[in-house]
């Protein structure tokens, strides 16, 4: 039995990223993709962030702080896991919004550009 390659370190704040080359053909598609991921992956962790607040196991000063301050790295904090995700994905968004920039350039219209893909909002 092999192992398996180790995945590829994760892209780290003002670091290299990855090239995506677009043309006037594939431009739409391109942001239409990115965009789909990103809200998809926006509406996962909105699902996901009521399961990460972490109870206290017992009524003990101690395991209610504990669960505080794991509910606070986990969700709470401004620089949580759950915020810092959202922030990539708002980067991914941001992304979107740059290609959208680049099919103007390419001669598409706004309202082109609009029905390429929408984001949603979703109702809580």
């Amino acid at each position: 039995m092999t192992t398996p390659a180790p995945p590829p370190p994760p892209p780290v704040p003002g670091g290299t990223g990855q090239t995506i080359a677009v043309n006037k053909d594939n431009v739409l598609e391109v942001r239409k993709a990115i965009l789909m991921a990103a809200e998809d992956a926006k509406f996962k962790l909105t699902d996901l962030a009521p399961s990460l607040r972490v109870s206290a196991p017992a009524t003990d000063d101690i395991s209610k702080t504990a669960a505080a301050v794991w509910t606070a790295n986990l969700v709470g904090n401004r620089d949580s896991h759950f915020q810092r995700l959202m922030q990539y994905v708002q980067n991914v968004i941001d992304l979107g919004d740059q290609i959208g920039a680049a099919a103007k350039q390419y001669g598409y219209t706004d309202d082109e550009i609009k029905a390429s893909f929408e984001l949603q909002q979703r109702q809580m």
